[in-house]
């Protein structure tokens, strides 16, 4: 990679018209700022093994028995999601790389030394005379890593998309925490009787053999404080896993935008390819922007809907107890979760 990254710089040095140069700017720049979302992987691995333990967490708490089916409808969805958006990002990527190679045959001359493989200093770690070759194995060795670094951003997603499903699941449970009985099939109505790829790990919890439990309100409020503050710890985990690469991701994304945006008029006015070169890095730029901005976005609205479901869990006509633990709870929601890049971008 520490190779790669060096060819691309010695390329947009020594590009020779200004497409060329954003093409090869633009990989440059992508390429460092996935490089420092590796780096903060490694550095935090122990964030990122608690972050992955922590969506289990709800699970654990009294009473997750009767929201089983729910939950795994609500698991099940956001594991759609992440799928979706994963194969979307690789796919954008991996049509890319056709039209730059394209571009960087035409310009080649068939010689081993104008491609990228053999420029300074990855001509020193791949010898050969054999053109096609060189040409096959820097298409393969570069999608390769664009497709580790995409897988990153699906990562980010993947994450954001899971802790708006934790917090679908908080407002579910917020919603009924005044029942004094539950009915488990009540539940059920609200599942999907497909099959999910979640059910196993319910089998840890024990099932009740009465179809409907005796629940303390007070209680069950009170898991959904703890909920809601666990909730929280996982975003500050994220938080100090990705902040200071995702501030980098943000800038050098909306930089881009507007580079290629250039190219892709430049390229109307001399060749079509520059266009559809720009065009597609485009679209990959966008969906790694999107990455963070919509799951984000997902948060900000589930977060905002907890003062609602609070609401609906008719507090009004409980106990005085059960009015005071609503007022902490309903302290804590006041502002909504906010995930942000390096504290200054929201």
């Amino acid at each position: 990679m520490a190779a790669r990254l060096f060819t691309l710089l010695v390329r947009t040095i020594i590009a020779e018209n200004a497409a060329t140069f954003l093409n090869e700017f633009s990989l440059l720049a992508v390429e460092l700022v996935d490089t420092l979302k590796y780096i903060a992987l490694a550095v935090h691995e122990k964030e990122v093994v608690e972050l992955s333990e922590a969506f289990n967490w709800e699970r654990q708490l009294p009473g997750a028995d009767r929201f089983k089916y729910y939950r795994n409808k609500v698991v099940t969805r956001a594991l759609s999601s992440s799928r979706t958006f994963t194969i979307a990002i690789m796919v954008a990527l991996v049509e890319y790389y056709p039209f730059y190679y394209y571009s960087i045959l035409t310009h080649s001359d068939y010689k081993v030394e104008k491609l990228p493989v053999g420029t300074p200093p990855l001509k020193y770690c791949f010898i050969t005379s054999n053109f096609w070759a060189a040409f096959i194995f820097d298409w393969f060795t570069c999608t390769w890593l664009g497709l580790l670094a995409v897988v990153e951003d699906a990562l980010i997603m993947a994450v954001l998309i899971n802790l708006t499903a934790q917090l679908e699941i908080l407002n579910y449970r917020l919603e009924r925490c005044h029942l004094t009985t539950y009915v488990l099939h009540d539940d059920k109505d609200n599942y999907d009787k497909s099959h999910t790829f979640f059910e196993h790990f319910d089998g840890t919890i024990e099932n009740s053999s009465d179809d409907a439990l005796v629940i303390d309100p007070n209680e069950e409020l009170i898991n959904c404080i703890k909920f809601h503050q666990h909730i929280k710890r996982m975003l500050k985990l994220f938080g100090t896993i990705f902040d200071k690469a995702l501030l980098p991701q943000l800038f050098t994304s909306l930089l881009l935008i507007t580079l290629l945006l250039l190219q892709m008029i430049l390229g109307q006015q001399g060749n079509l390819l520059d266009s559809i070169i720009a065009m597609a890095f485009l679209f990959c730029v966008l969906l790694q922007l999107l990455a963070f901005c919509f799951g984000g976005n997902f948060i900000l609205v589930e977060s905002d809907r907890c003062s609602l479901a609070a609401g609906s869990s008719q507090w009004y006509n409980m106990d005085i107890t059960f009015r005071k633990n609503m007022k902490i709870f309903l302290g804590a929601v006041r502002n909504p979760i906010i995930v942000s890049a390096g504290g200054l971008v929201d």
